[in-house]
Order: C-alpha cells, then structure tokens, then sequence
C-alpha cells in the first residue's frame, strides 16, 4: 500500500464513521431532548463512529475479525469521549464569542467548531497511537487529529452557512460536512505518521503484498499471534513471535525471538542473535520477504558501492555490507 494509498483509506473510512454516527444519532435522538443531552449523544455517536473506523480498518485487510474488534473498541471509547466533549465545547465556545459580539457570527460559529472539534480528533489521534502501544505514534496522531478536527470544523460550518436554514439542505449538510470532518481527522492523522514516520518494514512477497508498517516503538513484534505488532499470516512457517525489530541509539536490529534460523534472514544469511538492519535489508521470515527503508535515506540519492538483488520481477538495492551480532552466550551467526 501506497503513502497516498493509506492517507485516502484513512479518508474514507473516517468519513464513513462520520456518516455512520449521524445516521445512527438521527435514529436515537427526539425532538424535545434538552439540548446539551442532545449535544452530547450527538458528540458521543459521530465520535465513536470516526474513532471505530479510523483506528481499526487497517485490520480488514488482515482479515483479523478479533484484530479488529480489539482496536476498533479503543477507537469507538476515545473517538465517543472526544466527541462528546468536544461537541458541548463547540457549543459553549460558538454562544460565548456571539454573547461577546466581537466577531461576527459565521466566523465566530467557524472558530467554535474548528476549536471545539479539534478535541475529536486529539481523542482518534490519542486512540491511534494507544492501540499501538507507541508513544511516537501516539504524538503522531494527535498532531495529526488536532489539524484535522480544526480544518474539518471550519469547513463544517463554511458548508452550513453557504447552505442556510433550509431544513432538506441543512439537515444533508450536516451529513456531508461531518463526513468531510471525518475525513480531515483521518487523512491528517496518516498524513503527519507518513511525513514523520522515521522508518518501516515493506512486504515484498507474502501476506499483503506491498503493504508498508511503520517502526514507531523501542520493539516491534513480527509474527502470526493477533496480537503482534506486524502480523503475518498464512504462513506457518513464521512462529507465532518471531522476531522484533529492536531501536538501540538511532539504530535498527532485528531479533530472533526463538525461531529456526533457516527461517529468519538478513539478506541471505540466517539470524540466531540479532542482525543490524541497513537501508535495504531483505528480511525473509518464513516465505515471508520485506525490505526495510529509513526515512532519512529515502530522501539521499543512493550513494557508495551497491548492489543489487533480484526479488520475483522485481530488485532492491540493497548496502554491500551489514553488521552481524549476537546476544551473549551465542556462537557466531552461521549459514
């Protein structure tokens, strides 16, 4: 999957979450509710929507019914409290500037939506990154939900306001702009990981051809389990828990947690320790190809000696050279 691939999934289903939570408050609110309890439900259902779909499509294409269950739930909570909250502060915040008369009231309604749903998206970016157990991703996401909820905001209220109070095209409008909401939350949140991400492990043949995982922890699991951090399935030749990809001091290594080392190489030579990962390296875990890229070389023209290596149709250039370790009481890496 594409850099662009990913932010326009993220963009689709964060609008789909947002439509989803509309439809399903328009089911469920009455007329004669007071409006602060109708404010929140709304907040709470559009949120959990936005949250749930962001967060936990990605498990659909792992086709992880419990993968997706489980971070989809995390989504929905956060996505539902941020929502709620950041609905009410909306409101607060639009009839407070229009008490005040310093501005006028479109604007005043755009900068209370922009404020006040910025905390949406804060809570989908928090839930992003809690799902994943990263701190990095978790900064990630919230720079990325804070501009999204804002942006989204304000186009929110630019649409009603172009489309005045007419009750067919108010009521519609509230539909598209919380659908374009939800979509600014979630192309933002990828937008910002994609830029910043420092580096990922790309699938070259196996389970998800040409999906790309970000390296956004200290250790990132590899292997068949649910739970780990870069599942690889249909395969069983890969252990449950197979490696990890371990950051030591701005350096990559990746670790045989266990597995036979006929299945678990770097380029070409099997790992029973750990193995340094450079620009490049082919890791091969099981029938299971990937090649790592840092961000910062991504961004050099490839310089020095290389060479390169022949993958199906197509090659990777990969380092002439890679340095091979081992934890202690280990012999030496050996083919």
């Amino acid at each position: 999957m594409t850099h662009r691939l990913r932010i326009y999934y993220n963009g689709v289903f964060g609008a789909a979450g947002a439509l989803f939570g509309w439809l399903l408050f328009g089911l469920m609110a009455a007329p004669d509710w007071p409006w602060v309890w109708s404010t929140l439900l709304g907040g709470a259902t559009i949120g959990a929507g936005i949250g749930y779909w962001v967060v936990s499509w990605e498990a659909i294409l792992d086709l992880s019914g419990p993968r997706f269950l489980r971070m989809g739930g995390h989504g929905l909570v956060f996505g539902a409290v941020g929502g709620a909250v950041g609905a009410l502060a909306g409101e607060v915040i639009n009839y407070a500037l229009q008490d005040l008369g310093v501005v006028p009231a479109t604007l005043s309604t755009m900068l209370a939506r922009g404020l006040g749903w910025l905390v949406f998206g804060l809570s989908v970016g928090l839930a992003d990154g809690w799902v994943a157990r990263s701190w990095q991703r978790t900064s990630y996401g919230a720079v990325g939900g804070v501009l999204g909820g804002f942006v989204g905001g304000v186009l929110f209220a630019l649409l009603l306001a172009w489309l005045g109070r007419e009750e067919t095209s108010y009521v519609w409008g509230q539909a598209v702009g919380l659908m374009i909401l939800g979509a600014c939350i979630g192309s933002l949140i990828a937008a910002v990981e994609e830029a910043l991400k420092p580096a990922t492990l790309r699938v070259l043949r196996g389970w998800r051809e040409g999906r790309e995982f970000p390296i956004l922890k200290a250790e990132t699991s590899i292997g068949r389990d649910e739970k780990a951090d870069i599942l690889l399935l249909r395969d069983m030749k890969v252990e449950k828990y197979h490696a990890k990809v371990v950051v030591q001091e701005k350096r990559y290594f990746l670790v045989n947690t266990g597995a036979p080392p006929q299945h678990t190489l770097v380029d070409g030579r099997p790992v029973i320790g750990m193995a340094e990962l450079t620009e490049g390296a082919r890791i091969q875990l099981g029938e299971q190809v990937l090649v790592f890229h840092l961000r910062e070389a991504r961004r050099q023209a490839p310089t020095g000696r290389e060479r390169q290596r022949p993958t199906g149709s197509a090659s990777e250039t990969i380092p002439e050279a890679i340095l091979l370790s081992q934890p202690p009481g280990r012999g030496p890496v050996s083919k």
